[in-house]
This record gives structure tokens, sequence and C-alpha cells, in this order.
């Protein structure tokens, strides 16, 4: 399959799961207090462990905008560093080009949904905001990692570490009673088309860095495996 190809069938799958994400906040707005949500709100608040509060409240400290901000920086700082200089600029511009189309569709989800969150919080509840930006950032985080070519040992758990908070995030925001399950899995599918869009974006900054040969890497021997061979 060409390079065309390929990314042509990748703006379909982003196409398809945002649909769906529309489609759920549609059915949300039909009926917002369902038998799923309710069942599953019920079930975890009669849960009262000490450990689970402390830990979901950590979490989504951590999952939060500020907290993620200063490690987004920090992440494309360090792949500046490893001297990819190329893939940390064009990081840089597809964030910036994709945030607002993001925060618009986050926001007309939740203004078609129309509903407030468990708690009873005036704000609106559909999708997760923790979730959907955690799950953006970390998922990204991962391809990214992958695009670097480290040896496995950094690798391995580098992968382990990001995928963490996108596992964590929207069962904490649920056992917090912030938001209702369809709001996480609202927020999990707008994330995955987010970051397939982010990826397609990334590699059109990149070609067009190639074209007029902007910002040339220097890559770090110490963090990459050898490409020469040793015969």
């Amino acid at each position: 399959m060409t390079s065309s190809g390929r990314s042509r069938g990748w703006w379909i799958a982003a196409a398809v799961v945002l649909a769906l994400y529309a489609v759920l906040a549609v059915l949300v707005r039909i009926a917002p207090d369902n038998v799923v949500d309710r069942a599953v709100l019920d079930w975890v608040s009669g849960w009262d462990v000490s450990f689970l509060d402390g830990t979901t409240e950590w979490i989504s400290w951590f999952t939060d905008l500020q907290p993620r901000l200063v490690v987004g920086v920090v992440g494309v700082v360090a792949i500046a560093l490893t001297g990819h200089h190329r893939l940390a600029a064009a990081t840089a511009v597809a964030a910036g080009i994709t945030a607002i189309p993001i925060d618009s569709l986050d926001w007309i989800g939740g203004i078609v949904a129309g509903r407030v969150r468990p708690n009873g919080a005036p704000f609106l509840a559909y999708p997760s905001g923790h979730t959907l930006g955690t799950v953006i950032q970390y998922g990204f985080g991962i391809y990214l990692v992958f695009r670097l070519g480290l040896h496995r040992w950094l690798l391995l758990p580098l992968v382990a570490l990001l995928a963490l908070p996108i596992v964590l995030v929207g069962p904490a925001r649920i056992l917090r009673e912030v938001h209702w399950s369809t709001d996480i899995v609202g927020a999990y599918l707008l994330a995955v088309a987010s970051v397939i869009v982010l990826v397609l974006v990334l590699e059109i900054g990149e070609r067009w860095f190639a074209e007029r040969g902007l910002l040339r890497d220097s890559l770090r021997p110490a963090l990459t495996p050898s490409t020469t061979s040793s015969r």
C-alpha cells in the first residue's frame, strides 16, 4: 500500500471512531439516566476503601491540565535532546494545530449530550476531560517513543510508564463519582480519533520540514541501537 493510501485509511478510521463518539453523545442525550451508567455508579458508590480514595485523588491531580502541560513540554524537550530535532518540532506543531479542533469536539459533545455530572457539579459531564486529555497525551507519547528507535531496555519501561495513566484515569474518574461510565467511553473514543489525527498531522509536518531541509537530526548512539553490522 502506498503512503497516501495508508494515510487515507487512517483518516477514514479516525472519522469512524469520531462518528461513534457522536452517536454515543446522542444516546446519552436520549437516555441520560440509563441503566448501564446507573448500575456502574451504584456499584462503585458502595466502596469504602481509604487507599482507593487517596489513589484516585492523586491520579485525578496528575491527569489534570497543568501537570499534563508540564509533562508535555518536558517530553518535547527530551525528544529534541535525543537529537530528533525534526520530530520534536513536528510534535509541537501537530499539538498546536489540533488543540482547538479537539477542544471544540469535546465542547460540542458535551452540549449534545447535555448531562451534568453524577455528583451534581454544574459542569458538562460528557466526555471526561481528564480522560480525554490523558489518553491523547500519553497515547501520542507511546507512538513517539516507538519513533525514537530506543534500545529495548529503555523502550519497554517507557511504554509501560506511559500506558499506566491511560489505564488508570478512566476508572479513577468513575470511582470518584465525578463522571458516568459513558463519559469515560466517549472520552476514549474521541481520544483514539485524536491520536490518529495527531500522528497524521505530525507526519505531514515532518515531510514539510524534510522537503525544505530544516532541522536536521543528530542522534545519540547511546540511546539507539547501532545500525551497522558487527560482521
